[in-house]
């Protein structure tokens, strides 16, 4: 079967996004926003796993379950609406905030591939 360039470029850049997801860290300020704005971390947990674990069906040729697929679809925002209220403090944590966007980002990228 043969690919769009785009969609081998899409893929190519998902490939590197991937690695580099292995090979990061969860940035220490999740702790310190949580301590701050009483928002549970397990939220950006559930939503970084949630990325890191489509993307790697992703890199490796498989379908993303549907029910995984639905949750994808949605936002961060989406998905953990409470954070709106918080949004301005997570930007003053510029390493949780920039991980927040590369995830998001890269789960944007994910839904254009498999469209």
């Amino acid at each position: 079967m043969k690919i769009s360039r785009d969609k081998q470029d899409l893929f190519d850049d998902l490939k590197q996004r991937y690695q580099y997801l292995l090979d990061s860290a969860y940035p220490d300020e999740i702790v310190s926003f949580e301590e701050e704005t009483a928002i549970c971390s397990d939220d950006f947990y559930m939503f970084f796993s949630l990325v890191a674990g489509s993307l790697s069906y992703v890199v490796d040729h498989k379908r993303i379950p549907k029910k995984q697929l639905n949750v994808l679809r949605q936002s961060f925002e989406e998905q953990y609406p409470q954070i709106k209220s918080y949004q301005h403090i997570l930007e003053s944590y510029p390493l949780l905030h920039s991980y927040v966007q590369y995830h998001e980002e890269t789960r944007k990228r994910i839904i254009a591939l498999i469209q």
